[in-house]
């Protein structure tokens, strides 16, 4: 007897929690929303990221302000701490949550980018991931 390995084969999703950055459409105005900067922001939602089986916790990365003619008109990612940093200190009140950030390689040194990833890693027990870009947009590289 055969069987159909299709109606059989469970399939999977992954789920990740995506920290979205500091602009006026991400931001709530009440302040029971709490900080967007604050490290216990950060930890509230890995945590629940965590208790509801999310796979992983995202964060982006951003290395400017975002401008058009002069004025400033999206404080996007920009408007938060480093990434690595906030990632390494999730790490210890997370237990298997994954751990990942966009980190740009063509503005970060290969070796000192390479020993951030490592860090972290290390102190999250291999739960570090890396979303890779890169950039030759001399906007960005100001």
């Amino acid at each position: 007897m055969t069987t159909d390995t299709s109606r059989t084969a469970r399939h999977r999703i992954h789920l990740a929690a995506h920290f979205p950055g500091v602009n006026s459409t991400t931001v709530w105005t009440d302040p029971r929303s709490r900080s967007q900067i604050d490290f216990s922001s950060f930890e509230a939602l890995a945590r629940t990221a965590e208790r509801g089986k999310f796979d992983f916790f995202f964060l982006a990365e951003g290395l400017r302000l975002r401008e058009h003619k002069g004025l400033v008109h999206d404080l996007d990612v920009v408007g938060r701490p480093e990434s690595l940093t906030v990632l390494n200190a999730l790490a210890a009140v997370t237990d298997r949550l994954g751990l990942a950030a966009t980190v740009n390689a063509t503005f970060n040194e290969p070796y000192e980018l390479a020993r951030r990833l490592a860090t972290l890693d290390h102190l999250s027990a291999g739960r570090a991931a890396w979303n890779v870009v890169t950039s030759s947009d001399a906007f960005t590289g100001e």
